[in-house]
């Protein structure tokens, strides 16, 4: 484990009160939340433009689309 590991690790295990454990926690899921729930508001268009990029490879390739 090279010196930045170690420094990262020890800041990840350091002794933290109850009040910050809870911050942080609460932090995490906000964030995870937030995430979650834009990579849902955004997957219909994300889908689309994915079939949207392999039926250009099916047009390239001349296969019939539908």
């Amino acid at each position: 484990m090279n010196g930045w590991m170690s420094l990262a690790y020890r800041w990840l295990r350091r002794p933290r009160s109850r009040g910050q454990a809870a911050a942080e926690f609460s932090l995490l899921l906000l964030g995870l939340l937030v995430s979650g729930s834009a990579f849902l508001a955004f997957a219909p268009d994300l889908l689309a433009i994915f079939t949207v990029y392999v039926a250009g490879f099916y047009l390239v390739l001349g296969y019939p689309l539908g």
